[in-house]
């Protein structure tokens, strides 16, 4: 049997470590391996080892001191790639089924000073990426997921956060918001709250052992999930289809990679 890959990028920061514990519960969750990966430059694809490729054996060896603490009967394999941080993940995620990544403000990956892994990835990745944020290893609380008022991609999406539900033996919490400035009146609310009802019975029934709420409220998508992600051990959001290069998170994945109180799943 063809083992789950997850796979995690470190570079030795404190968001990183998160990152690094998150996965390895993961991993021990999902009966998975885990790919513990991070990037370093090389002179010349000829140059004997440098301070930079034994820094990066140094942080991995840390890596999985801190996975092995988290679960150590789980399969972990490393590995550090001379590149930049973006195109090191993305390719070493192309066949895994979670990429993770922590968040802070600055990165000590090559070729991003401002600490843009986190973003880039999330947009440009082919699978589905978590990044690790808020507060340490929630493990209370329902899954939470985004569903935009019009339902688009809502079914995969509430599916992934039924999976993700059942795995953790969580509640799911469907939230559908919208801005206070055209927020219908009751009758309207009420038929967008039977809408949202419609999405989620499908999966109810094929996940009958996963309690399932949804919340129909006003105010902005974005702060109202960070809001919620304060209860939450999960939250999950869609993506929006952007051309040739992959996706966009829109203003309230945006928030949540910024702000959410616990790790944030952009599903595809």
């Amino acid at each position: 049997m063809v083992k789950t890959r997850i796979v995690v990028g470190v570079d030795g920061s404190a968001g990183a470590v998160a990152a690094v514990r998150w996965a390895a519960a993961e991993t021990r969750l999902r009966g998975a391996d885990l790919r513990v990966v991070t990037a370093h430059h090389r002179k010349s694809p000829t140059a004997r080892s440098t301070a930079d490729e034994e820094a990066a054996a140094g942080i991995l060896h840390t890596a999985v001191t801190q996975a092995r603490a988290i679960a150590p009967d789980i399969e972990v394999r490393v590995l550090a790639l001379p590149g930049y941080a973006v195109p090191v993940l993305l390719h070493a995620a192309e066949e895994a089924a979670l990429l993770v990544v922590g968040s802070r403000p600055g990165s000590g990956l090559p070729g991003l000073p401002h600490g843009s892994v986190r973003t880039q990835v999330a947009t440009r990745a082919k699978g589905s990426v978590v990044v690790v944020r808020g507060r340490s290893g929630p493990d209370a609380g329902p899954v939470v997921v985004g569903v935009g008022e019009d339902g688009s991609i809502a079914a995969p999406i509430i599916g992934r956060a039924f999976e993700e539900a059942a795995l953790r033996g969580a509640p799911v919490l469907a939230v559908t918001a919208q801005d206070g400035a055209r927020r219908p009146g009751p009758s309207a609310a009420e038929t967008l709250g039977d809408d949202l009802d419609d999405l989620l019975d499908p999966w109810r029934r094929r996940f009958p052992g996963v309690p399932a709420a949804r919340e129909f409220t006003g105010g902005d998508p974005g702060k109202v999930l960070v809001e919620r992600s304060r209860q939450a051990r999960l939250v999950v959001v869609g993506p929006r289809r952007h051309g040739f290069e992959g996706v966009m998170l829109g203003a309230a994945g945006t928030r949540l990679l910024e702000r959410a109180d616990c790790p944030v799943l952009i599903a595809r």
